[in-house]
């Protein structure tokens, strides 16, 4: 092996000053996203993890359950706030963050890319955004990056130890998220491509961390099992199937998303980073760098083939950049360059960041209601008002169903709904599976939430002998963001079923 000539170790005094400038970033991260996660309303989304955490499983329909497990350990502790969702977030960030400046320090003996990769991945409007919010991607990006370290560290070690890591990794992202699979390719073209570590494919150390990945997806094949392989059959259908719109539509959506998310000057510059290291670090018989850029480039290459033919959400290759981000923070770094590179490639990146959190506190920018996500993160404390108004005028006994998964959960923890008073009409999500076999009887009456967008209220209504409808308007900063009509529905006509 031989080691990049440019990121020798670094002298004592740099690496203390780059421990020390980590730490204070990550603390004063820390504490400033505790701040917003509890001034923040929960994203639709969360709310939606929260209810599966309530409804505890081993898979999910449209995720496997490991964020949910988590949310439902956290709500052990008493008490069921904001912050019992968004500490793990928190927390895990700092994590990430702290295994990339590890390994920036520790395995390519460059402190200052493992402090530039640690700041890349906090300050995009992508990674000040996933940095609080609660997502699937919290414990994949957790998992993803303690894959790294234990690899890096696996390659040149006979013990088991990190072997040992690397699969508990793999298998705790595939309980995660389906796109811990696109780890993988990175691990095997490592090994395959460098002669002196194929013979690890024998050893029992490398099976040992095939065995421990392959546990983690158990439990999700034992759900699907269970359950007509519904999940795998979403995943393909309506995740990865195409649509009608044109190539164009399609890439420059996806292409515009990245941008958007990561940086108009950063997001190149993390493809530049992963298709020139695994080119010069194969020159270089660098396997540490060469399984970095490995691990980037299927992924990306895997997100921007399905974004030809399918919509792609931005946050979905968000994980494939962590590996880019310390390749990119080399790059960055190198010597006689100044900080040059930093200012024009990270600024950009920064100040967007920064934009989006000013806009998603104050709603200063006049952006159409339809075009600011930071909406998202308001109002819904005010909503779940109004439901705990109605609920109790109502005897606080009636079914709540909402337009729509997120609506309907929502609705459940801001109106301090149980589990069992909770049904959703579009049959979205794992409502698929809750609401399989349930009917509502004839003679009951049903509140109805929508937001008014498409309100199917009154096709709903017409099922029922009478109904009667409340609008309420939802006000921010001096601005009206939605409206929430919400419907009473009485004396329904004949049994009724919410799955379609």
């Amino acid at each position: 092996m031989t080691e990049n000539t440019q990121t020798s170790n670094a002298p004592a005094d740099i690496t203390a000053r780059y421990n020390r400038l980590f730490y204070i970033l990550t603390a004063a991260l820390f504490l400033f996203r505790l701040f917003i996660s509890q001034y923040l309303d929960l994203t639709p989304d969360e709310t939606y993890y929260w209810e599966l955490a309530r409804q505890i499983d081993w898979s999910y329909y449209d995720h496997p359950p490991m964020v949910a497990w988590l949310i439902s350990l956290l709500r052990l502790i008493p008490g069921d706030t904001q912050l019992h969702i968004r500490i793990l977030t928190i927390a895990g960030t700092a994590f990430a963050g702290w295994v990339l400046f590890a390994i920036g320090r520790d395995c390519l003996n460059n402190v200052r890319a493992g402090f530039w990769a640690a700041f890349m991945l906090n300050f995009t409007p992508a990674g000040m955004a996933l940095g609080f919010i609660t997502t699937p991607d919290t414990p994949l990006a957790i998992f993803w990056s303690l894959g790294i370290y234990a690899f890096l560290k696996a390659l040149n070690d006979k013990r088991d130890r990190w072997w040992i890591v690397t699969g508990i990794a793999l298998g705790c992202g595939a309980l995660s998220k389906y796109n811990m699979i696109l780890f993988v390719p990175g691990v095997a073209i490592a090994i395959l491509t460098f002669k002196r570590y194929r013979h690890l494919v024998t050893t029992r150390r490398y099976w040992l961390m095939v065995l421990l990945a392959a546990l983690g997806t158990v439990p999700i094949l034992y759900w699907n099992s269970q359950h007509d392989w519904i999940s795998f059959k979403f995943q393909l259908d309506s995740r990865l199937a195409g649509n009608t719109r044109s190539l164009a539509h399609n890439l420059g959506e996806f292409i515009g998303g990245q941008l958007g998310t990561i940086g108009l000057t950063l997001w190149p510059v993390l493809w530049f980073a992963a298709i020139t290291t695994a080119i010069s670090s194969y020159k270089r018989d660098d396997e540490k760098r060469f399984f970095l850029a490995w691990l980037t480039l299927p992924a990306m290459v895997f997100f921007t083939y399905t974004a030809m033919k399918s919509k792609i959400e931005a946050n979905w290759p968000q994980i494939a950049y962590l590996s880019t981000m310390l390749l990119a923070a080399e790059w960055l770094c190198e010597p006689g360059k100044g900080r040059r590179r930093i200012y024009w490639v990270l600024g950009p990146s920064a100040a967007l960041a920064v934009i989006a959190v000013i806009q998603t506190l104050t709603l200063a920018l006049p952006l159409p209601a339809n075009a600011d996500i930071s909406l998202r993160l308001h109002g819904w404390r005010q909503m779940g008002e109004f439901i705990k108004q109605v609920d109790n005028e109502t005897g606080n006994k009636l079914l709540f169903a909402g337009q729509g998964a997120t609506l309907t959960t929502l609705a459940a923890y801001y109106g301090g709904l149980p589990s069992s008073r909770i049904a959703e009409i579009v049959s979205y999500g794992n409502f698929k599976v809750w609401l399989k076999d349930k009917k509502l009887p004839a003679g009951s009456d049903m509140i109805f939430i929508d937001d008014n967008r498409h309100s199917e209220a009154m096709n709903w209504a017409t099922r029922f002998g009478s109904h009667e409808a409340r609008s309420y308007d939802i006000h921010h900063a001096g601005k009206k963001i939605r409206t929430i009509n919400i419907t009473h529905m009485k004396d329904l006509k004949e049994p009724m079923a919410f799955r379609r």
